[in-house]
C-alpha cells in the first residue's frame, strides 16, 4: 500500500518536472524565433503592429485631434512615429532592458568614433570615461560585497566588449576631409555591423555583460540605499523593503524583469541619460496657452540630464518590455 504522502511527493515531483519541461520549451522557442537583438526596423512596422488593435473605435465623434480619436496603442505609435524613425527589437527573455541599454550604449560609443552625429574630434570622450569607470569597477563592486572570482569573467567581458569597440578601424586622419566624408559610413557600417555580430553570438558577450550590468546596478543600489529605497516603499507590489534582498531576488538573477528603480540605478552608475517613452495605451493630452491641445506618450527621464556631452540611450517600454528607439 503507497503511504499517501509518498503519492503526493512523487505528483509534486512530477508536476515540477513538466513545469520545467514546459520552461524549457518556451525558452526555446523564443531563441529560435527571436534574436538577441533585431536589425533596426522603420518605426512604421511598430505602427503595422497595432493596425488591428480592436481598441480601436471603427467609428468616432468629432473631437479636438485625431490622436484623441484612436485609443489605445496605435495612437501611441503614431505619436511615437513623429519623434523616431527606427526602433530594434529585443529578445523577450527578462533581460530586455540591460540588453537594451548595452547595445545602444555600445553603438551610441562607437558613432561617437566615426564622429556621428557631429564631426567634433573630443566625440572620444565618453568611451575614455565609461571605459575608466568600467575598469575600475571591479575594486568596487567587491569592496560592496562580491567576490571577485565569482564576478571576475563576467567583467573581463565588458572591458573587452569596450576594448573591441575603441580598436575597430575608423576613417584616419581629420574626420572633416572630403575622402573621409566619403569613406565614413562604409567604414562605420562595417564597425556596426561587426558589433551586432558579436552582440548577438547566443551565451556570450550579450548575456556575461548582461549579467554585470546586473551587478553593477545592484551595487549602485548598495552603495546608497537611502536613494533606492523610496522606490521600494512606493512600489505596492513589492514586499520587500530593504535593498540587499531585493538585489539578491530581482537584480542580480537573469531573466527577471526590470522595473523603474533597476532602470535609474543603471543609469546612475554609469553617468548617462536613459529616456524612455511609455506605451501603455494611453495618451498624455495637454492643454496650450492658446487653447489648443497637443498630445504626446508619457516619457521619462533618469540618470544624467544635464551634461550635453554624456551619453543618451532612448528606449521603447511596453508592459514588461524594453526596445531602442532611434
Amino acid at each position: 500500500m503507497t503511504h499517501p504522502e509518498s503519492s503526493s511527493s512523487i505528483a509534486h515531483e512530477s508536476q515540477y518536472k513538466l513545469t520545467e519541461r514546459q520552461l524549457s520549451d518556451i525558452e526555446a522557442e523564443i531563441k529560435s524565433t527571436q534574436p538577441l537583438t533585431s536589425q533596426p526596423l522603420p518605426i512604421v512596422a511598430l505602427i503595422q503592429q497595432y493596425v488591428a488593435d480592436p481598441s480601436t473605435p471603427a467609428q468616432t465623434q468629432q473631437q479636438d485631434s485625431q490622436e484623441w480619436l484612436e485609443s489605445g496603442f496605435l495612437a501611441s505609435s503614431k505619436l511615437l512615429s513623429k519623434k523616431y524613425t527606427h526602433l530594434r527589437r529585443i529578445r523577450g527573455d527578462g533581460n530586455c532592458y540591460y540588453r537594451a541599454f548595452l547595445y545602444s550604449l555600445c553603438e551610441g560609443l562607437l558613432k561617437r568614433r566615426f564622429h556621428v552625429p557631429t564631426d567634433d574630434p573630443t566625440d572620444d570622450r565618453e568611451l575614455k570615461r565609461i571605459r575608466t569607470f568600467v575598469t575600475n569597477s571591479l575594486s568596487w563592486v567587491c569592496g560592496l560585497g562580491y567576490e571577485e572570482t565569482t564576478i571576475e569573467m563576467f567583467y573581463d567581458e565588458l572591458v573587452d566588449l569596450l576594448d573591441f569597440i575603441d580598436n575597430l578601424p575608423t576613417c584616419p586622419s581629420s574626420p572633416a576631409t572630403d575622402s573621409n566624408q566619403a569613406t565614413r559610413p562604409l567604414e562605420l557600417q562595417k564597425a556596426l555591423d561587426a558589433l551586432h555580430h558579436k552582440l548577438n553570438e547566443e551565451n556570450s558577450t550579450s548575456d556575461y555583460c548582461t549579467w554585470y550590468l546586473r551587478v553593477l546596478t545592484a551595487a549602485q543600489m548598495k552603495s546608497d540605499p537611502d536613494r533606492y529605497l523610496p522606490f521600494l516603499l512606493a512600489d505596492d507590489s513589492s514586499s520587500i523593503m530593504d535593498i540587499p534582498t531585493f538585489c539578491s531576488r530581482e537584480v542580480e538573477p537573469m531573466n527577471r524583469e526590470c522595473g523603474m528603480v533597476q532602470v535609474a540605478a543603471l543609469a546612475e552608475c554609469f553617468g548617462v541619460r536613459v529616456v524612455i517613452e511609455y506605451m501603455d495605451g494611453s495618451v498624455v493630452r495637454e492643454k496650450e496657452e492658446d487653447g489648443s491641445f497637443t498630445f504626446k506618450v508619457a516619457c521619462h527621464e533618469f540618470g544624467e540630464t544635464k551634461g550635453e556631452d554624456r551619453m543618451s540611450v532612448s528606449l521603447l517600454y511596453r508592459p514588461g518590455h524594453y526596445d531602442i528607439l532611434y
